[in-house]
């Protein structure tokens, strides 16, 4: 015999849901709170390594706030201006940096969203730490569909620097992995008049671009 189900425990569930969320995004905000007095009170070294791993922490609070907000589907252009609000906000050196952003309305699955975050994020403090070291600069953030799918770009007005000079460290390294898991194309290019990174997917990793 097949019983109605009451609407009750349905609603009761929804609340115990919204609840667990709202505790980890309280969760997320302390731990990126508590990172960021740290690396105040640190030494330089240290002090580098714990804003980007507050950084990291807030680009996974922007996404998950953006979920609750919109559920299986993130806005990119609310997500991407976010995170590189956050990102000039946390620059321990406050350098002084014009930061463009554009990005079209496009949305992206929960997947996505998080890959292009995260890249975005690691693109535009590099920028920031590396490609404007010597001075103010310019850095522009481009998110833009395209014939075969669409392409993200982060290019910094800074000296650049030659392939020589150029070691990847971690936040490369987890660029490149992002980046294969998405099934993208990375490109870089840098001279005396700055630096590029390009992000190129196809339509088979994005999937549709809709809420």
């Amino acid at each position: 015999m097949i019983q109605p189900v009451s609407p009750a425990p349905a609603a009761e569930a929804a609340d115990v849901v919204r609840a667990a969320h709202h505790q980890i995004g309280n969760s997320l905000q302390s731990i990126a709170s508590l990172l960021r007095m740290e690396s105040q009170l640190a030494p330089p070294a240290a002090a580098a390594v714990l804003t980007e791993a507050g950084r990291r922490v807030r680009t996974v609070m922007r996404l998950h706030q953006r979920l609750q907000e919109s559920g299986v589907a993130v806005r990119l252009d609310d997500l991407l201006g976010d995170v590189c609000r956050d990102v000039a906000e946390l620059d321990a050196f406050d350098r002084h940096a014009d930061i463009r952003v554009n990005v079209a309305p496009l949305w992206a699955s929960a997947k996505v969203a998080s890959a292009l975050a995260m890249i975005t994020a690691e693109w535009l403090g590099n920028a920031l730490e590396h490609g404007l070291s010597d001075g103010p600069g310019a850095v522009e953030v481009t998110l833009e569909s395209t014939d075969a799918g669409a392409r993200l770009i982060v290019a910094d007005s800074g000296r650049g620097v030659a392939d020589g000079e150029w070691t990847s460290g971690f936040g490369l390294n987890l660029v490149a992995s992002l980046a294969k898991q998405l099934g993208a194309r990375v490109h870089r290019t840098a001279d005396g008049r700055g630096a590029s990174w390009e992000l190129l997917l196809g339509e088979s990793s994005l999937g549709r671009f809709a809420p």
